[in-house]
């Protein structure tokens, strides 16, 4: 199927786009991207029309030669990112329905539209989630009972939080400097009342919500991929919102525990 250099640009700016939105590994962007264009006959040698690409997670940028032989760029910024292995797993799928098939323009952009739309969790069960870890994590780090109720009603608290905050945009700093500086905050003043023994492994629990797992996953990913400026992105990133829960829970703990 014959596609034009504009059709390609934007398909693969799309989903190149998406996969960094969704939480993908720039080498899984780059590679998708590569596949896709040589699946159309941009295959990179010397006699063939080729396509470069620069991916980090902030930005994309695609140039393809087009049939006139002059080059046509598309940048793409990420403004927003997210996890959602789901929408990862599904656009992985399309790119190489698209390398096998080689489908027209509209049909593509007919399963990236329903690819969009795919159903997430609800907010309830999201909500619930977090209580469960939360509650899990304080048990494992040696709370009790008590210390695991708290930290489940933090970890709901949280998430409420995290929700509120997330509307107004703020850096990934000060969203873990606010949801850890009142998670610490319940935790001292209930074990002030004597309904838990401490208020270490509930902190500890309630806080395990906002680890960057995944980020710190991709992050290791993209160094061994040598693709260290995506690295040192992501790095900085988990680094900031290691910082922010740290500066949070300290300031809280040190003014509570003061009085």
């Amino acid at each position: 199927m014959i596609m034009t250099t504009n059709e390609l640009l934007t398909v693969t700016s799309t989903i190149g786009g998406l996969l960094i939105e969704y939480g993908a590994e720039i080498y899984r962007v780059e590679d998708s991207i590569n596949r896709i264009a040589a699946a159309y006959g941009y295959n990179n040698s010397d006699e063939g029309r080729k396509v470069e690409v620069f991916a980090v997670p902030a930005c994309l940028i695609i140039t393809i030669d087009s049939l006139s032989g002059n080059p046509m760029t598309r940048q793409r910024r990420i403004t927003r990112r997210e996890t959602n292995l789901d929408r990862v797993d599904k656009l992985n799928n399309l790119s190489r329905f698209i390398c096998t098939e080689k489908p027209d323009f509209k049909t593509i952009m007919g399963f990236i539209n329903q690819i969009k739309n795919r159903r997430v969790y609800s907010f309830p069960v999201q909500v619930l989630s977090y209580a469960v870890v939360a509650a899990t994590f304080a048990l494992f780090f040696g709370g009790g009972l008590n210390e695991a109720i708290v930290a489940g009603v933090i970890g709901v608290i949280i998430r409420l939080i995290s929700e509120g905050v997330a509307k107004v945009k703020p850096s990934v700093f000060f969203e873990g400097l606010i949801c850890s500086m009142a998670a610490a905050t319940m935790a001292v003043l209930v074990s002030k009342t004597g309904f838990t023994d401490g208020f270490d492994t509930v902190i500890i629990g309630s806080l395990m919500t906002l680890v960057p797992g995944i980020t710190l996953t991709n992050c290791m990913r993209d160094f061994i991929a040598g693709d260290f400026l995506a690295g040192l992105y992501t790095l900085t990133e988990a680094l900031l919102i290691a910082v922010g829960m740290a500066t949070g829970a300290a300031s809280a703990i040190t003014l509570f525990t003061s009085f």
